[in-house]
């Protein structure tokens, strides 16, 4: 920690307006680790260790000790002060329970003693009154007999997206390795990297005007919302602490399905003969056409059942079509990582959030019972196949322009989103290196998102190097999630499951 504070410098880097959006939610991650060598405590990641590499980490990252600010505009900024640093909270804590237990209930957190999601979904001071939001929250969890450990970490997204978390990760891993090797740290030089934090990177690609922009993007900017003005008028802490209680008070569960490399690339090659021909589609554009049916339908059957039920049958009946849907399609939204697509020669080395979602409205008539074959899944993936390619830097600059017109068009955009029940968040996360992770005691035994502070969102990770293929993960409704294990075609794609609803 001595390192960090001798060297931080006070700085003021104000949030895009797609940084702004993300700063309503952590990343948080688990690595689970199973001392499977029967390595003594203090050889299998030792605390000290572990410890010492994650302060040593945070040079490279110093917004990681940021307070969260808005100006009397409503623009958002992370300020780092050397003399008051916000510094992370870091704990390295034993329990009780023995990893075979942990193993067998499908790496369920609610095993835990402390609930890590609840605690640390949203950016939001822990206390009720008081405090402040911490950047980081890191929980070392060591399990019975040394019979493994779990590397819990929680990062704001505004200051970080899913590239820079890993990065994050494996410098802290790499930079605990080296201290385990090194005989003598002063002569042995670590290796060095340059990392950009520098927000203004943002700017660089904007551009004023909105032609290239959708009708259904430019109304969710657009769009007036009180409920985003009062949300506006609060401080950062008061507006997490709101968010942390909407999240807990709607609640929802997550299901894990792994999909091995053979099945996912068979159905690929049977989607792709439907495809027109010089058209390439990718898994990613297949997987997601997949995963948007399945929770499509999976919400439309668990609707179903809710308004069979007498009292909503009743009320349905007096609403007639005030009751149906306002937004009777389905919306399935794509992350993407923009460092790819706009023409920035530092956009690599850049660590903070560089991702936005492109938004995808499906027609009522394109997703029903019939869209599981494979060339209804064809139709799909070439929509989100040609939306995908079409967001590229012309469009990226005009929608960052729209997004920082005004400093609550994100809280307008993600009330508006909230709105929309028939939506699915996806984000494919399998080329980044999480299971490069590796702290001195070899790579994970598993690499899974903590449960997401909202519904509707779903992760395609890599599955473990030693199994292969891909892993998906829902956070959605637990009526929802019920009606997913119950979809025949998507159950022969996977050939297994955990459920934590």
């Amino acid at each position: 920690m001595d390192l960090f504070t001798s060297t931080v410098s006070s700085s003021i880097n104000y949030l895009d307006g797609l940084d702004a959006r993300c700063s309503i939610v952590r990343i948080s991650m688990c690595y689970w680790y199973e001392n499977t060598a029967c390595d003594a405590w203090d050889t299998f990641m030792p605390p000290a260790i572990l410890e010492q590499a994650f302060y040593r980490t945070t040079v490279d990252y110093p917004n990681i000790a940021s307070h969260v600010k808005a100006d009397s505009d409503g623009r958002m900024y992370l300020e780092v002060d050397k003399d008051n640093l916000n510094m992370p909270v870091y704990s390295d804590t034993c329990c009780d329970l023995h990893y075979s237990a942990i193993r067998e209930s499908g790496y369920d957190l609610r095993k835990l003693p402390v609930n890590l999601s609840a605690e640390y979904g949203v950016p939001a001071p822990l206390g009720l009154v008081g405090g402040e939001i911490k950047q980081a929250y890191i929980r070392i969890i060591r399990f019975k007999d040394n019979s493994g450990v779990l590397v819990f970490a929680s990062i704001g997204h505004c200051l970080i997206d899913g590239y820079g978390f890993t990065h994050f990760m494996n410098r802290w891993a790499e930079i605990s390795r080296w201290l385990q090797k090194t005989q003598d740290p002063i002569q042995t030089q670590l290796p060095s990297y340059k990392y950009l934090h520098d927000r203004s990177i943002h700017a660089n690609y904007h551009l004023n005007q909105t032609t290239a922009l959708d009708t259904f993007t430019l109304d969710t900017v657009s769009s007036s919302s009180y409920v985003a003005s009062l949300f506006s008028w609060v401080s950062p802490e008061t507006r997490g602490r709101l968010f942390k209680a909407i999240s807990q008070v709607l609640g929802h569960g997550c299901c894990y399905f792994h999909i091995s490399a053979q099945a996912m690339d068979d159905l690929r090659k049977r989607v792709q003969a439907h495809a027109p021909k010089g058209t390439r589609l990718s898994i990613n554009d297949v997987i997601i056409a997949c995963i948007t049916v399945v929770v499509a339908l999976a919400k439309e059957r668990a609707s179903a059942d809710w308004w069979s039920r007498p009292v909503p049958a009743a009320i349905r009946s007096v609403l007639g079509k005030r009751g149906e849907p306002k937004f009777p399609g389905f919306l399935t939204c794509v992350a993407i990582n923009m460092r790819t697509r706009i023409n920035q020669p530092d956009a690599e080395r850049y660590m903070g959030s560089m991702v936005f979602g492109r938004s995808i409205v499906f027609p009522p008539n394109l997703i029903n019972k019939e869209s599981t074959d494979d060339k209804a899944l064809c139709a799909l993936a070439l929509r989100i196949h040609e939306e995908v390619e079409a967001t590229d830097e012309q469009y990226i600059g005009q929608l960052g322009y729209l997004m920082n017109r005004n400093p609550n068009n994100y809280l307008r955009q993600t009330f508006c989103y909230a709105k929309i029940r028939n939506k699915l968040i996806t984000s494919n996360q399998v080329k980044f290196a999480h299971y490069d992770v590796d702290f001195g005691a070899g790579i994970p035994t598993l690499v899974r998102h903590a449960p997401h502070a909202f519904a509707d969102i779903a992760y395609i990770m890599p599955a473990s190097p030693r199994t292969g293929g891909y892993e998906v993960e829902f956070n959605v409704a637990s009526d929802v999630a019920q009606h997913i294990v119950g979809s025949r075609d998507w159950m022969k794609l996977v050939d297994r499951h955990d459920l934590h609803l």
